[in-house]
């Protein structure tokens, strides 16, 4: 039975596409993991605003998906989290 088996002739593109897959969503969820730890730090812990807390972060964000060459869907996501900060936030200034 052992003496049938041939190195490398196994298809393993599956296997390659799924391990791909997986690094792929560890670097997104990561950077996006990087993205809101670097709001909260610069909003709470320097006291500096969420209006610029937010506007340096977007920027590093899509300078991260820039050297990490991410798909269209993390601009997307920074760039959509990004107008509903501000939109929150604005309403938030209205009422109180």
């Amino acid at each position: 039975m052992a003496s049938e088996y041939h190195r490398g002739d196994m298809d393993v593109s599956e296997q390659e596409e799924t391990f791909s897959s997986f690094i792929g969503m560890s670097v997104w969820f990561g950077g996006f993991t990087a993205v809101i730890v670097l709001w909260l730090s610069l909003t709470f812990a320097t006291g500096m605003g969420w209006m610029v807390a937010t506007i340096i972060s977007a920027i590093v964000g899509i300078a991260m998906g820039l050297a990490l060459k991410m798909k269209a869907g993390w601009y997307a996501t920074i760039i959509g989290l990004t107008v509903t900060t501000f939109v929150i936030g604005f309403i938030i200034g209205l009422f109180s």
